[in-house]
């Protein structure tokens, strides 16, 4: 990529003007991940299904996003030469054609459980592609952002993810309907191919600071990075919330159209956790920014973890369960908006300026680590529920389990200088 195009700066802070401009393209960029995540991402496991996958099969799609997401090994060898933006806007393009193989499929595939595997491959091909470029999304955010209000920044772009989730889902559920086909798929798929190209587009452009050549080899700079006690803290962290995460959160959509909630329904729980979402998001922003990412951690985690009891009281009837699951999936999203901005915030905090893409990735990836094992043990453990019937004892007992984070964070850094819940409150109080 030319260099006049995506400027690679001194290591100081980008001229203000240029940091205006990349943060509003950088917008841009999460809009277009969250309309793949509308059109593909989001309605993978209802494909799948329409396939004959099992639930295993399903808790699989969830390991697949995890094992994804070590493509970004890949991008540490050569963002060193591309640049962030380059290797960004390459991973992009080289995910497109399978992307375009898994609309092909869902049009002349036809059923089975072949399908579903080969379904599941393409779309596993496409995002790790995809984090091959993925890998510098944290670094050009952290370029364009030091030194400012990260928080309100991350809820202004935030915002406008949630504003397009509000949207695009609904004519997608109304597209899809109550029991799609497989070729019903074709479609969605097909236009995310095309939000996937406007990420790559809208990256050209963005400032970034200079790399310094890395002076050891990767396995020694990753060692480097992991040996902080910030970064050690902030992994042990992540892997146990995303474990207990993957075990538990793809495996909703089967409960809940097991139960008799139509697809259509089920795909527009996303508007309705997008609508909670924003509802408290430049709070949350403005905490983080003043606070710190330890009272928003303490809030949402003990929170959704009490949120499981839930599970408990599911309804019989397709009406109370589309009631039940819209006020879920609403107060989901609300603890959600929370949890994202102060885990972002804690690992921002926790990955240095030097080695800062080994620092990222390294944070991804153990956020993978704890996918992947969840996704696998919670599939098998949901599966062997089920034909007991305790499918939702299950559930409810695994989303306890994010007590086991909260306390995790507690040994995160900076928790000890931030301000505490109660002193939030009472601060808070007129």
């Amino acid at each position: 990529m030319p260099a006049a195009e995506n400027p690679a700066l001194p290591n100081d802070k980008i001229p203000k003007d240029l940091r205006h401009k990349s943060r509003a393209r950088l917008v841009w960029v999460a809009v277009s991940g969250s309309t793949n995540n509308a059109l593909l991402t989001s309605i993978v496991p209802l494909f799948l299904l329409s396939l004959g996958a099992s639930p295993f099969l399903i808790a699989l799609v969830a390991t697949s996003n995890h094992i994804q997401k070590m493509g970004r090994i890949i991008g540490l060898q050569y963002m060193h030469r591309a640049g962030k933006a380059g290797i960004f806007i390459w991973g992009r393009i080289g995910s497109a054609p399978f992307g375009l193989a898994l609309a092909m499929l869902a049009y002349w595939g036809g059923a089975g459980l072949w399908a579903a595997w080969i379904g599941l491959l393409l779309f596993s091909l496409r995002g790790t592609l995809q984090q091959v470029g993925n890998t510098a999304w944290w670094p050009l955010v952290q370029d364009n952002t030091d030194g400012g209000a990260v928080g309100s920044y991350l809820a202004h772009m935030r915002l406008r993810q949630r504003l397009l989730e509000l949207v695009l889902p609904l004519g997608v559920g109304w597209y899809l309907g109550a029991q799609p086909n497989s070729e019903h798929f074709a479609l969605p798929f097909a236009l995310a191919i095309f939000s996937t190209v406007a990420g790559a587009i809208a990256v050209r452009g963005i400032g970034e600071k200079a790399q310094a050549p890395p002076a050891a080899g990767l396995t020694h700079r990753l060692y480097q990075v992991l040996n902080t006690p910030p970064m050690r803290s902030y992994s042990t962290f992540v892997i146990a919330r995303m474990g207990i995460m993957a075990a538990t959160q793809p495996l909703w959509v089967v409960v809940l159209t097991g139960h008799g909630l139509p697809v259509s329904y089920f795909v527009w729980m996303t508007p309705v956790t997008a609508l909670g979402y924003m509802v408290g998001l430049h709070a949350w922003g403005q905490i983080v920014d003043r606070h710190g990412s330890r009272a928003p951690l303490s809030i949402t985690l003990i929170l959704q973890a009490l949120l499981a009891l839930a599970w408990l009281v599911l309804p019989a009837t397709p009406l109370y369960i589309a009631l039940w699951a819209s006020a879920v999936y609403f107060v989901w999203g609300a603890l959600e908006g929370g949890q994202q901005m102060g885990q972002s915030r804690a690992m921002l905090d926790a990955v240095g300026k030097e080695n800062q893409a080994e620092g990222f990735a390294l944070a991804i990836y153990a956020s993978a680590v704890g996918g992947v094992a969840g996704g696998a043990l919670g599939g098998a453990f949901f599966q062997w529920a089920q034909g007991r019937e305790w499918e939702l004892y299950y559930l409810a007992a695994a989303q306890v389990g994010l007590l086991g984070p909260w306390l995790l964070s507690t040994r995160l850094s900076g928790y000890h200088q931030q301000t505490s819940v109660r002193h939030l409150f009472r601060r808070s109080a007129p």
